[in-house]
This record gives C-alpha cells, structure tokens and sequence, in this order.
C-alpha cells in the first residue's frame, strides 16, 4: 500500500486547499508501520485517510484501524489521482491530486482499516465489500549449491575442498480457511470500533472466492459507513481544510456527529439604545480539521440580532494571541469562521480566553462601537465533549506484536 499525503488540485480552493492522505493498493505486512511513519511526518494535523484497497493482511489492517482510531481520523472511500509533476522539474515538491469515489473500493480486509475511522464516509458509487477470511500459507525451499574438489583414492572418494556458489529458491503458497480464533477477533475489533452486524454474518457466510458488496441499508445499520459523499467530489474545494462536509447516513443516531459548545456575555455598551449580549457558538464535526466558530449580537430581551455599526471583528485566544477575522455581524446571518485545531486545542492546555474585539467601521470612524467582550470557552454549554473530541490526549505509539509469524499472514 503506498500512502501519500496530497493537497487538492483544485483551482477553486487556490491557494489554501484542503489535504488528505492518500492510502492505495494491497494491505501487506509492514502497511501499518509505513502508515505510522506518514501520520507523524505530517505532525499533529489530524487529516483523513483516503483509502482505495481490495484488502490484504488481516493483522496489519486491523492495526492501521486502531492508529487510524486513536488520532481520531476520518476515512473516506475514494480513489486518489495524482497530477503529474512539473516538466523539466528536478522534484515534484508538494504532490497534488483530485479524489473521486465513483468505482472506488474497500474490500475484504480494507474493511478494518475503514472500520477506525471515527466517521466513515462513502458515496453511492463506491463499493464496501465482505467474505471469509483465509490464512495464506507460504512454505519457501532453500537448496544451497557448492563447487566440491574431491579425490579418489583405491576406492575411497575424498572431499578436497567445499565453497558456497549460490542458492535456489522455491515457493509454494496454500490458501485455507482461517481457524475460528481469527474469526473472534475480527469480531471483537468489529464491536470495539463501533461497527455491528450485519457486517460479520455477511463475512462468514460469502465464501472466499466471492464477494458480497453491501448495500446502502447495510452500511447504515451497521456503521460502516457513517456519511454520504459527492461522488465525484468527495473532498470540497470550499469545505474546512479537510474537505469533509458529508451528509450523515443516520441522523438518528445516538452517536453524534456535531459537537457544539456555546458561550455568551453582555456588552458593556447598548447597541442602537437596547441592552445586548455577544452569543458565540464553536462546533465541530468529528474527524475535521477545524472548529467553525459563528458570533452574534442580540437583543437581550427578546433575542432578535442587532446590527453593528462596525465593520467586523477580532476574535482573540490568550495566552497565544492567535487572532482570527470575522465579517460583519448583522441581522442577516452570524458572522462565520474557521479556527484551526491547533489553536483551538491550545486553549485546552492553557486554560486560555477568548476576546471578541470589535472593528470600527471605516466609512463611519465616528461611530460607536462595543468595548472587548471576553468569552470562556472552556466553560461553554457542551464544552466538556466538544474538547474531549476536538483536542484528545495524544495517543501513545503502536506497539509491534513481536510474536507474529513471518511465515504466516491472515487475508481477506
């Protein structure tokens, strides 16, 4: 399996496009290790895994799935077309592509890697395939060659001298159903990763050399798949940097996809002659990669949003000074942002503030406007979940199940 970190190739999101990383071809012994070594390279960016695989080694799958799980990932079932790098280039430097799920695959053990993924998202015209699992047995026969001097004498051959010259290899492979223990296994990594039946019944009873691909109402009541996707654009140009906005498979479901955290405070000053409070609201969408922030004046009275005769404003996270630009905030709609993971989370481990400072309008520099409002996200309605999802403690390494077999591999 060949994984890629990728920004997207769209002109529309220029120059600020959302990335992913790219993960296709065959699991093999070693994909988990080398998808570690990608995950840490891109540092604590929590981008998704854009997964395109017919399957491969169980054990290794299953491994990817849980790395995939404690960083709180999201997957998505798409295929990854890389753009070719400039002609004439000495290197490619960033590599860029487009993602298309149309006849994108995750099959067989794809399935457990797909299965981590905090949400899981796949398109109409992407396939999500199940059979039994096999143990792939390979014996390899090692015939060693030497050149030997020998010497006859009355009768007696004597061996002169004896050196190494090469050797010859042979293989044989056998494909046999996997004992019940495998079985149990993939069962337990199934219930721990919140993914139920049909999904394992469908596993045991498709033979090994067929496939079932589920169908819509199959991915749903077992989520495996969690959100739907635009077929042929499942990372959006004009998304949060992660390019995942799908539309959720249940929205009955008990677990959430959306935490949101909402705070308030009152301005020291009224607005056109009438009290008002500054309400804010920070959410996030598991497996993103940014909080969407939404500020508001209203009336403190009756709740209508008031207009302000400033141009926008400043919202400001102490002790780091981060600071992030925000519209007008008027009648209309809430004034939107996004805030990067970084700095957001930073207000988890600091203990920090969040200042609205408002901007004077240009056009009417004499015009009043509020004092700085300050705000506690950490205290905010839905704080608690919001953070224990968005900022989660960093997860401790992989550790390597030394006693696995070199000789032997679970596939599906």
């Amino acid at each position: 399996m060949r994984f890629v970190k990728v920004r997207s190739d769209n002109a529309a999101c220029r120059p600020d496009c959302p990335e992913w990383i790219s993960a296709e071809g065959k699991i093999v012994t070693g994909s988990a290790d080398a998808l570690e070594r990608t995950l840490n390279a891109a540092g604590d960016r929590r981008l998704p895994i854009v997964i395109n695989s017919a399957g491969g080694a169980v054990d290794d799958a299953m491994a990817m799935g849980r790395l995939i799980r404690a960083k709180r990932l999201a997957v998505v079932v798409a295929h990854t077309k890389l753009s070719p790098c400039v002609k004439g280039a000495k290197t490619c430097g960033e590599i860029k592509g487009v993602a298309d799920s149309r006849g994108a695959y995750c099959a067989s053990a794809c399935t457990l890697a797909l299965a981590g993924g905090v949400e899981r998202y796949v398109s109409p015209q992407s396939y999500i395939g199940v059979h039994q699992m096999t143990e792939v047995i390979r014996q390899t026969e090692v015939k060693k060659l030497y050149k030997v001097r020998y010497l006859k004498f009355a009768g007696i051959k004597l061996e002169l001298s004896r050196h190494f010259v090469g050797e010859q290899k042979s293989t044989t492979t056998a494909k046999l159903a996997a004992d019940d223990s495998v079985d149990y296994d993939v069962a337990d990594y199934f219930a721990e990763m919140g993914v139920a039946d049909p999904v394992m019944k469908l596993t045991m009873t498709t033979p090994a050399e067929s496939i079932h691909w589920m169908s819509a109402d199959e991915l749903r009541i077992s989520r495996l798949a969690t959100a739907w996707v635009e077929p042929a654009n499942p990372i959006l140009a004009d998304a949060q940097p992660s390019g995942l906005a799908g539309l959720a498979i249940d929205a009955k479901s008990p677990s959430a996809s959306q935490f949101v955290a909402r705070a308030s405070a009152p301005l020291a000053d009224p607005v056109n002659g009438r009290r008002a409070t500054l309400e804010a609201a920070f959410a996030y969408r598991r497996g993103g990669a940014t909080v969407t922030t939404t500020l508001a004046v209203r009336d403190a009275d009756t709740g209508a949003a008031l207009n302000l005769s400033g141009a926008g404003a400043y919202l400001i996270f102490y002790p780091q000074g981060a600071e992030f630009r925000t519209g007008r905030l008027s009648t209309e709609a809430p004034a939107r942002l996004a805030v990067s993971l970084r700095s957001f989370c930073k207000l988890k481990r600091s203990g920090g503030d969040a200042v609205v400072s408002f901007i004077a309008d240009a056009a009417a520099s004499d015009a009043p406007h509020p004092a700085p409002v300050a705000l506690r996200p950490l205290a905010a309605d839905g704080a608690a979940a919001l953070f224990d999802e968005a900022c989660p403690p960093k997860p401790v390494a992989r550790a390597v199940d030394a006693a696995s077999g070199a000789n032997d591999s679970k596939s599906r």
